[in-house]
């Protein structure tokens, strides 16, 4: 009878690995080995102490996530071979994971911003849950994918419900988007940029908004009308007469109070709230006469003005509505008033831009597009007034 020969079995590339750690625990890692090459992978799943029925049904499950990564990984090798292992571990990053690290990126950047992107990762969660994907990959990616996020995005709501996206905050998550998907290309995840494949009407159309402010004989108007709350009045027209946002002017110190080399100007020198740039402004004496009398011990200039932003936009649109102004008044429109106020009265385009502290002077020629339309209008209204007199040839 023949001897029985003996079964080889094949060393398995992927072992789970247990490591003690802290507290009773134990961390679960990946083991890997093929042709000599070894690498770890940390799974961040924990064990813990088995105490009940509840915890033994915990690491149960534990352990059947970290087998079925296991199996992904045995086929990941078949595919790549060890010796590309990091390329590996990116081609399997989820989309989350890789928003995770994009909003930690640059995470100097303004509260704003990092909020416009924290936001913008809540959207893309809800999307994956919304087609039933929470562990897409950010490899997988593409334009289709793209534009059904811009579809959800038209029918996302807040407020309880109460209210849609505005077209400009849907435009500002996919411009995010788009900007996380440029990075992963950067730090060689993926090697396009699926938005960049659309066309224009595709994306969120940029609204031309129409920009509400007052005219100078409308400033007249409101500085002689009483307004109940008569910080917020003195507190917008500081801002008609400066530019300065609600932000800026609730953070504006004396001490960014300065005298000009004259000895006489004084001027604004403020880091700006939003962009985190320096702004320069001359104080002109009808801007001073707004300025609440500077109390001594107190830094802050509008440190009395307590009621909330949502409070303050209540007082305007009352004030308004007493000045006889039908207009929709809100703080930020005291900003609008001063660009066009200063280009109606002649300042320059590039002066106007350095006091509203805009990056572009672009930003600040849509100002210059609305003065020259009311300079038309204008012109326009004699239009038909002399039909009825002859014209001597």
């Amino acid at each position: 009878m023949g001897r029985k020969k003996k079964e080889i079995r094949l060393k398995e590339p992927v072992r789970i690995r247990e490591k003690k750690i802290a507290g009773g625990n134990i961390s679960l890692y990946l083991d890997i080995y093929q042709n000599g090459l070894r690498k770890k992978e940390t799974l961040k799943l924990y064990l813990v102490p088995e105490i009940n029925a509840a915890t033994k049904l915990q690491n149960a499950n534990t352990r059947k996530l970290a087998e079925q990564i296991k199996a992904q990984r045995i086929l990941d090798i078949q595919r790549e071979g060890l010796v590309d292992w990091d390329k590996v571990k990116k081609s399997r990053m989820t989309l989350t994971k890789w928003m995770d690290d994009f909003v930690k990126y640059n995470a100097e950047l303004s509260e704003s911003s990092m909020k416009t992107k924290r936001n913008t990762h809540a959207r893309i969660d809800q999307y994956l849950l919304y087609i039933g994907k929470p562990e897409f990959l950010l490899k997988d990616v593409d334009k289709e994918f793209c534009k059904g996020f811009i579809t959800f995005l038209k029918t996302c709501t807040y407020n309880d419900g109460k209210k849609q996206l505005s077209t400009t905050t849907c435009r500002m998550f996919v411009n995010y988007f788009g900007s996380s998907l440029a990075k992963a290309i950067r730090d060689g995840l993926i090697e396009q940029n699926p938005f960049l494949l659309l066309e224009a009407k595709e994306k969120p159309q940029k609204r031309v908004a129409e920009r509400e402010f007052l005219t100078i004989e409308e400033i007249k108007k409101v500085m002689n009308t009483p307004c109940r709350y008569e910080l917020v009045k003195k507190a917008f027209l500081f801002s008609c007469f400066t530019g300065l946002r609600y932000s800026d002017m609730k953070t504006l110190n004396w001490s960014e109070i300065h005298k000009a080399a004259d000895g006489k100007t004084e001027y604004i020198d403020h880091i700006q709230v939003k962009t985190k740039d320096r702004v320069t402004i001359p104080l002109s004496e009808e801007t001073k006469k707004w300025m609440p009398k500077r109390e001594e011990g107190i830094d802050n200039i509008f440190h009395n003005l307590t009621i909330t932003s949502t409070t303050v936009e209540v007082v305007l649109k009352e004030w308004m509505e007493v000045a006889g102004i039908s207009k929709h008044i809100t703080y930020h429109c005291s900003r609008h008033t001063a660009a066009t106020m200063f280009l109606t009265l002649g300042a320059s385009i590039y002066v106007v831009s350095k006091i509203l502290g805009h990056k572009s002077i672009k930003m600040t020629e849509i100002y210059a597009k609305i003065v020259d339309k009311k300079k038309l209008e204008t012109v326009n209204l004699v239009n038909g007034m002399f039909d009825q007199i002859p014209v001597i040839q």
